[in-house]
């Protein structure tokens, strides 16, 4: 019976199945990857959100601390009511300077109605702002028109930017009014946000960056200026001889701003001061980075999680396959126990036909052929033949229907009867001597290998030596025409059993199987010698003694096998 191939589950793994886990695994992994970046980004912003609080008091402390200083300096008559704007002592510069230096400014001047500078903390020194003009600053006009001011600049004698606020100042005639400002310098809180590893600017109302960690970006404005704000911020020469290129600035949302091609997370505030905001940008990159580790991390832990249950589910697959395969060989060797069972049944009913058909054939066939046997040898005492050849050929032809009718008599007596202990030595030497004129009248060798030591079975001897006999009979009819016929029986002893070994050099069996030589009347010998039983016969009583006959594979010829049991001194049964 021929197994079908079946496939371990180990080894394949239903497709519909595989793909089924892969989706889970991609689901979870870009749903872990979603939610991480979710939570990254509201992480990030709430922590850009501190950082921006902090920049920011920066600033405001910063432009915060000197405001008070021109209102005070404006309600001092030494520089106001008591001064005369055409008569400015040399002392005033000399306290202006004092002043400045404890006070940390970069510069204190006072100016007349015109804007010409009267006096300055910075006289006598390069880019002293003494004696220059300042009537075009706006902090100046908005001054000089009695209203406090503040303004962001670029200096237009010193080149450095500073933070302008300015006070009116009404002089001793009280007919002609002056002003007084002061200059922060902003410089070193430009320093500490390039020296830091921040991204953070300061824009004002025009939208140009004022203050930024990233010197490249400053002065310029974020949207495109129209052309009043463009040529207002060119008349006070608020930012020099700056260009004031377009930065590419892009925002999504309220916290979400693309700087040439780099993304940044942005927290906003308005400062106390000119309408300025302060704006921390927190590279998304590294949102990014933070997604993707978390992301490789939780999506390996799925894919393990989800590959341990694949595995355990594999494993039960695998036990339940085990047991269904155990289950599938127990039926198929059932099956085939069932086979040998029926092809059994089916040869011993054959076999009790032939027995019963082999008994009225030899019970009507025995009496006529002893018959014609007794007037046969009457004949040739009386003289009635006078061929020597024909009364060869009759006797030869009652052999012949005597050996048929032998054959059929195993069947008709059924299987060997009573067994007793036998040395098989004895079996092996009277089947030589039953056959070896038959051997020799042939031309054909038998070799028969002799047992070293005596080997006993319990066996019917009789019924034995039929089967040696049949055997040994086939192999002679097998090399009769062999150039150099022989037939050798070679006998071993192991693991308590006899062995024995029929072989001879004729031309083989072509093929044919065992099992249909050992059909009753099938026979590979042309037509007319034996009628197929032999072979059969010796099968049965081999069967019956313990043993099996086989068909060995064999190089040349044709090698029969069988061992039997054999017992031990002593033992009886």
């Amino acid at each position: 019976m021929e197994e079908t191939d079946i496939d371990s589950p180990n080894g394949h793994m239903r497709k519909s199945v595989l793909g089924a886990l892969i989706a889970t695994v991609l689901i979870a992994t870009l749903a872990t990857f979603l939610g991480a970046h979710r939570y990254f980004e509201r992480l990030e912003t709430t922590a850009a959100s501190s950082r921006m609080e902090l920049y920011l008091r920066s600033l405001n402390e910063t432009l915060r601390q000197h405001q008070h200083m021109p209102f005070v300096l404006a309600g001092d008559p030494r520089y106001s009511s008591a001064l005369d704007p055409g008569a400015v002592e040399p002392e005033t510069n000399a306290r202006l300077s004092q002043l400045a230096k404890q006070a940390k400014l970069e510069a204190i001047y006072l100016m007349d109605a015109s804007g010409a500078v009267l006096a300055a903390s910075n006289a006598g020194l390069p880019n002293s702002f003494l004696g220059q003009n300042y009537g075009f600053r706006p902090y100046f006009k908005q001054a000089l028109a009695g209203q406090r001011s503040d303004y962001f600049a670029i200096g237009a004698t010193s080149g450095r930017p500073g933070y302008f606020v300015a006070e009116p100042v009404a002089f001793s005639s009280g007919s002609q009014q002056g002003v007084i400002a002061i200059k922060l310098d902003v410089s070193e809180l430009q320093r500490s946000w390039e020296s830091g590893d921040e991204t953070v600017v300061a824009i004002n109302k025009d939208n140009i960056i004022v203050l930024a960690s990233n010197p490249d970006w400053l002065y310029r404005p974020i949207i495109d200026l129209t052309p009043d704000v463009r040529q207002a911020i060119q008349q006070s020469r608020q930012f020099g001889n700056e260009p004031l290129p377009h930065l590419d600035w892009t925002e999504s949302g309220d916290t979400k701003i693309t700087i040439e091609g780099t993304a940044y997370i942005a927290a906003r505030g308005q400062s106390d001061w000119r309408d300025w905001s302060v704006v921390y940008l927190h590279p998304a990159s590294k949102i990014t980075r933070q997604t993707l580790v978390a992301t490789v991390v939780f999506g390996s832990l799925i894919a393990l999680l989800v590959g341990f249950a694949t595995f355990l589910r594999s494993r039960r697959i695998a036990l339940a396959y085990a047991a269904s395969e155990r289950r599938r060989l127990a039926l198929t060797q059932t099956n085939r126990q069932l086979e040998q069972a029926q092809a059994e049944l089916a040869r011993s009913a054959k076999l009790s036909a032939l027995g019963q058909l082999a008994a009225s054939v030899t019970h009507e066939l025995g009496q006529p052929i002893s018959a014609f046997r007794n007037h046969l040898a009457a004949a040739e005492i009386g003289g009635e033949i006078t061929s020597p050849s024909t009364a060869k050929s009759l006797n030869k032809l009652v052999e012949r229907m005597e050996a048929i009718t032998k054959q059929f008599r195993y069947f008709a007596r059924g299987r060997a009867g009573d067994k007793a202990r036998v040395d098989f030595a004895d079996i092996l030497g009277e089947v030589g001597n039953l056959l070896g004129a038959d051997f020799e009248a042939s031309g054909v060798g038998l070799c028969i290998t002799p047992l070293v030591s005596p080997t006993e079975v319990q066996a019917n001897k009789v019924m034995l030596e039929q089967a040696l006999t049949n055997l040994l009979t086939n192999a002679l009819h097998a090399v009769e025409n062999e150039p150099s016929p022989v037939v050798s029986v070679a006998v071993t002893s192991a693991n308590n059993r006899i062995e024995v070994r029929i072989s001879d050099n004729g031309p083989g069996l072509d093929g044919v199987d065992l099992a249909d030589l050992q059909e009753p009347f099938f026979s590979t010998k042309p037509s007319g010698i034996g009628m197929g039983l032999g072979l059969a016969i010796a099968t049965e009583i081999i069967k019956d003694h313990g043993g099996e006959l086989t068909l060995e594979p064999s190089a040349e010829g044709a090698e029969f096998f069988f061992s039997l049991p054999v017992l031990a001194r002593g033992e009886a049964k």
